[in-house]
């Protein structure tokens, strides 16, 4: 694939990106402002097709598109950054074992998933959950209160990053890699086939 082909596909899978990233799907039992998307997916595909980077370039535009068109409510783009982070670490993982063993297998998507967590949930608890409280001008304990009214067992930042944010990203991983990686793989089978075409 040339240069001008990836910045092309990279540009196609970012406007892809933006459009799913308006149709945010609530979850029960979480906090309104935890919503599933599948924006991800599109950078899952560049992840692999074109290498992890690729990816990563995808969830750029995709949050510098969204602060430039719609702001944040915080004033700074923390919910973007957080959705970059996310984004970035689902689809750069998967794509770094893919390009790494040439191919993904159980062992890789479990270890994706379970690297995301805990990459996430470190920096939820020391980097985006403070951004927002402090964004907002709220204490520990009035943040943590918006996550208790839905687990009663949220008592402080420590629980509510294991109670609501840990289940929420299994969760989100879960639903992008079991709809996006089948989708990428019959993509990347085609694509090969046309190159091998030529």
């Amino acid at each position: 694939m040339s240069r001008l082909q990836k910045m092309t596909t990279v540009s196609i899978l970012a406007s892809i990106s933006i459009l799913l990233y308006y149709f945010k799907i609530p979850l029960p039992f979480f906090p309104p402002f935890l919503t599933l998307d599948l924006s991800d997916i599109p950078s899952l595909i560049a992840a692999i097709v074109m290498g992890p980077l690729a990816g990563i370039v995808v969830q750029l535009v995709k949050n510098a598109v969204d602060y430039l068109l719609h702001g944040s409510y915080a004033g700074f783009p923390v919910g973007q950054t957080a959705n970059f982070l996310s984004g970035s670490l689902m689809a750069g993982l998967i794509g770094s074992f893919y390009y790494l063993r040439g191919k993904i297998s159980w062992r890789s998507i479990t270890a994706s998933v379970l690297l995301f967590t805990a990459a996430i949930s470190a920096l939820n608890y020391f980097l985006i959950l403070p951004a927002i409280m402090n964004a907002l001008g709220l204490t520990a304990e009035q943040y943590t209160a918006s996550f208790a009214a839905f687990n009663s067992a949220v008592k402080d930042l420590p629980t509510a990053v294991l109670y609501i944010i840990v289940p929420f990203n299994l969760i989100k991983v879960s639903i992008v890699y079991a709809i996006g990686l089948p989708f990428t793989f019959r993509l990347h089978t085609i694509l090969q086939k046309r190159r091998l075409a030529l």
